[in-house]
């Protein structure tokens, strides 16, 4: 009976370390709040995205993302999000983005509301879009 015993030990062990792992998988950066809106847009580290290099963005697709859409609508327009974002009920979304004309990198982030509708949209730096535009 004893070994029974470890092996329940154990098994609720595991469970509850899994369980941490995934809340800490829904955290955000940018402490969004219900609506998908924050006060300070906090960007990941570029080298710590699961895709460093960025990818080159086309522009048409871009202008296309706009508040309302979905992660699968998102995703069908500029791809997955290049950073380890966890799991679950993620309501946050980071790129690294590059543009030809200019030869330029920067950061795009989408926040989503409680209900995974984008709702806010940041460019670090915050006139990252101008130049590229015009």
């Amino acid at each position: 009976m004893s070994n029974l015993n470890f092996y329940r030990v154990i098994y609720l062990a595991i469970t509850a370390a899994a369980l941490s792992t995934l809340v800490a998988c829904t955290s955000t950066l940018s402490e969004v709040d219900e609506n998908g809106l924050t006060q300070a847009p906090v960007f990941p580290a570029m080298e710590s995205a699961a895709r460093p290099d960025g990818s080159y963005v086309n522009m048409e697709n871009l202008a296309k993302v706009s508040t309302g859409m979905s992660k699968a609508q998102i995703r069908e327009l500029i791809g997955p999000p290049h950073f380890a974002e966890g799991m679950f009920r993620v309501r946050e979304w980071d790129y690294i983005l590059k543009f030809r004309e200019p030869n330029k990198t920067c950061q795009y982030k989408v926040l989503f509301d409680r209900n995974m509708v984008a709702r806010s949209f940041y460019f670090s730096p915050g006139n990252c879009l101008k130049p590229a535009l015009s």
